[in-house]
């Protein structure tokens, strides 16, 4: 869709409009803390609402920002450093847990630098996205990028990709490891929570990823701009999800298959090189214990639908049109910068940059059926391999 196409449609926000996203977003609110207050599953399917809406909010906020300074525009901003820093602080609390490994107190004397480098890196990460709302970054970016530099939607999102992106990237340059896996005991183990809670287990784990996907696709939709300037036919067609041809599905079987043949390939010679080169990979050992929970026919079903949509549906359908192939990909690679180490990420760049060819020739629903069908497929490899 060019940018003529995108802003054609449901020009102006009319105070109707308005009122009713305003109606919505206070039903949303009263779900989320009915939610949480109630504790148990729907406490669960509460917290996974809070991880998508707030991205959600962010997109309808930049679309009310549109033209003219505005309200809305400075609501924009306050709510995009919200974002920003919420996810920098959450990025070093995992650190934190990952160097002291759960141990109660303030880190060691030695463990201070690390902290210290990291959240200098999550400041100037934050810096870095600011600098995209500005005009002269922006009109920069649209010299390699698809997006209108006088649009503040495409500004909002420019700037959220950057500092959210970089902030991911931090903690494994300042660690030289993911600290996911470097706290993996502490996050997939069975003990208790800080509360005294039990910790969830593996078909509660399973659903939360379910729990996930069901709010991502109507927070996908809102963020291409339904209410505001589409329409629910206008809204999927931007996002690319639509129902596929027999062909594209057979193709996009295809082509799962053959990834997962060359990534078999790839990783063969990836590994040798890192070892030969005494560079560190990724553990595969706490990574499996991490997501142990998905070790099974079920398990390889449920990740592969989630991943499959939910990241296609947000990366691909939301931010690609937009941000283009490579940045949204990198984007796409960020968000798995805190479970794997250099890699695995190049492997994942490769994935990624397979699904975003083939929702630039076809659409969405083709590329997550691409996606889907790869990590199914690697999850069974591995369950009939008995590894």
């Amino acid at each position: 869709m060019s940018l003529r196409e995108d802003t054609s449609v449901m020009d102006g926000t009319p105070p109707r409009r308005t009122r009713a996203l305003a109606a919505g977003a206070a039903v949303y609110v009263l779900l989320l803390a009915t939610g949480l207050a109630l504790g148990g599953e729907a406490g669960q399917i509460a917290l996974a609402g809070l991880n998508v809406l707030p991205f959600a909010a962010l997109a309808l906020l930049a679309y009310l920002g549109e033209g003219r300074f505005n309200w809305a525009q400075l609501v924009t901003g306050f709510w995009l450093a919200l974002l920003a820093g919420g996810t920098g602080l959450l990025v070093l609390g995992v650190t934190i847990l990952a160097l002291t490994q759960g141990a109660p107190g303030r880190p060691e004397p030695g463990q201070l630098l690390p902290v210290g480098l990291i959240l200098l890196g999550v400041v100037v990460a934050v810096v870095a996205g600011a600098l995209c709302l500005m005009p002269p970054v922006r009109r920069a970016a649209a010299r390699v990028l698809p997006i209108d530099p006088a649009s503040f939607v495409h500004a909002a999102a420019l700037a959220c990709v950057v500092s959210l992106g970089l902030i991911c990237f931090v903690p494994l340059v300042v660690l030289g490891q993911p600290p996911l896996l470097l706290a993996v005991d502490l996050l997939a183990g069975g003990g208790a929570g800080p509360g005294g809670e039990t910790a969830r287990d593996g078909a509660g784990q399973l659903r939360d990823q379910l729990y996930g996907l069901i709010w991502t696709i109507p927070a996908a939709i809102l963020a291409v701009g339904y209410g505001l300037r589409r329409n629910l036919r206008q809204a999927l067609a931007r996002l690319g999800l639509v129902r596929p041809t027999l062909r594209q599905v057979l193709a996009a079987l295809g082509i799962a298959l053959a990834l997962v043949a060359a990534v078999q390939l790839v990783g063969a010679g990836m590994d040798w090189l890192w070892n030969y080169l005494g560079w560190p990979t990724t553990d595969e050992e706490a990574f499996g214990e991490l997501i142990s929970f998905a070790f099974n026919p079920l398990g390889a079903l449920v990740i592969g639908l989630t991943a499959g949509l939910g990241e296609e549906l947000s990366v691909r359908g939301v931010l690609q049109p937009r941000l283009g192939l490579v940045l949204s990909n990198l984007f796409f690679v960020s968000l798995h910068a805190l479970q794997y180490h250099w890699d695995a990420l190049l492997v994942v760049f490769l994935v990624g940059l397979v699904c975003g060819l083939v929702r630039k020739r076809t659409n969405t629903s083709t590329a997550a059926i691409v996606h889907g069908t790869y990590n199914f497929t690697l999850i069974m490899i591995q369950l009939l391999s008995g590894a």
